[in-house]
């Protein structure tokens, strides 16, 4: 419980703190670069309530792994790599699942380009600021991944680029998911870390009880 009191108090002071960056950011106003949207994996461990569910299932986990390695050392070692292995893989591939991602197919009058490489649109400003973006492709007027037309190097700014590209039919599609699902997310992401937490508190149970009988 202390720790999950800790936590609690350790997000409240950072979400307070960074509100008003966080706000900056999801608003596109002045003052938003060079922060990440407090969606964003780096910094949404950080904010919201989901650091009480990461502290619930650490302790858990490590209560659960030194009543299975009865042995101080290793089950710290242990406890430190499945919680870091867990952690890894919440962004990459779990929270993907918990709040309806928006898939867009945008003309490069409502995608600016931002940063073009050689065979495509890297970065796009597509009016959503705050936004998780999930991935990016440039397709042509089928719908196609190819490469950019070679007028393009002919281009002298950004705007004349997406006038080439705009021309030439070509678009890009974004999946990202919108600063609105932060507390979706936050809310998805404790919730499963806090059903884990209980699914390990009963299995110690049973465990412990198995072995006293």
């Amino acid at each position: 419980m202390a720790t999950m009191v800790a936590a609690a108090l350790t997000t409240l002071a950072v979400t307070w703190w960074s509100g008003p960056i966080d706000q900056a950011v999801n608003s596109g106003g002045a003052g938003a670069d060079p922060f990440y949207p407090r969606i964003d994996p780096l910094v949404f461990g950080g904010r919201g309530i989901v650091p009480i569910g990461y502290a619930a299932f650490a302790f858990i986990l490590g209560v659960t792994l030194g009543v299975l390695i009865r042995r101080t050392v290793p089950a710290m070692a242990a406890t430190l790599a499945t919680f870091a292995a867990v952690q890894i893989a919440t962004p990459l591939w779990v929270r993907l699942q918990l709040a309806p991602a928006v898939d867009a197919t945008l003309s490069f009058t409502e995608a600016k380009p931002v940063n073009i490489g050689v065979d495509a649109v890297r970065e796009v400003d597509f009016g959503q600021p705050g936004a998780w973006v999930l991935s990016e492709q440039t397709v042509n007027a089928s719908g196609h991944s190819t490469a950019l037309p070679a007028s393009l190097t002919d281009c002298s700014s950004m705007s004349d680029c997406a006038a080439t590209l705009t021309k030439a039919g070509y678009r890009q599609q974004v999946t990202y998911q919108p600063a609105d699902n932060f507390w979706a997310l936050q809310a998805a992401e404790t919730g499963l870390y806090l059903a884990l937490a209980l699914a390990l508190t009963g299995f110690c149970t049973w465990w412990i009880r198995r072995r006293l009988t």
